[in-house]
């Protein structure tokens, strides 16, 4: 988590925060309880959707920008409304914060490894900000700020690129809703 508060390109700061998103597997198969093992069936459902979400995120922001820089990607507010749109919903599926799902994995987390020492809950705490920290620098980066010269505003969004995107996003969140359901 720390890394990725340092990383500037943007495909090697979603994959270092897999890493640090799925590292708490082997902590909640040590404290093997019912409620661990709930919780590890979420972490790595929604890291599935949440992974494949923004690398394909990357890829279109690379076929736009031919940068995965995020100094130089910036500005898509003006540039795609749509993709505008669908980062922000990859933002909030990603972010642990109420009422999203990476909220309810992580608070699963943390009353389920509870067995193992209270102290970590400290550390725990203190990754989820950092977590916070990162996410909200990247999308701050990619949606805000002055566009550089080399993007223009007329430029070209192949829209046949978000249709794999949007039936991911409408795939995640139905999984959502039905796994909440449940």
């Amino acid at each position: 988590s720390l890394v990725c508060c340092f990383q500037s390109d943007i495909k090697r700061l979603i994959a270092y925060s897999s890493v640090a998103h799925i590292i708490v597997i082997p902590l909640l198969i040590i404290s093997c309880n019912i409620l661990s093992l709930q919780t590890l069936t979420i972490v790595i459902l929604f890291h599935g959707l949440r992974s494949s979400l923004l690398f394909m995120i990357v890829g279109i922001l690379y076929s736009i920008y031919s940068t995965r820089q995020l100094i130089l990607i910036r500005g898509l507010l003006l540039i795609s409304p749509i993709l505008r749109l669908v980062i922000i919903l990859t933002f909030f599926f990603t972010i642990s914060a109420p009422p999203f799902p990476s909220f309810i994995a992580e608070v699963y987390f943390m009353m389920s490894t509870y067995i193992l020492t209270d102290n970590m809950i400290y550390i725990f705490i203190f990754f989820a900000f950092i977590s916070m920290v990162y996410n909200l620098n990247w999308l701050s980066r990619v949606l805000f700020g002055p566009t550089l010269p080399i993007v223009h505003i007329e430029c070209v969004v192949k829209y046949r690129l978000f249709i794999p995107l949007i039936l991911i996003i409408f795939n995640s969140f139905l999984v959502i809703f039905i796994f909440m359901c449940f």
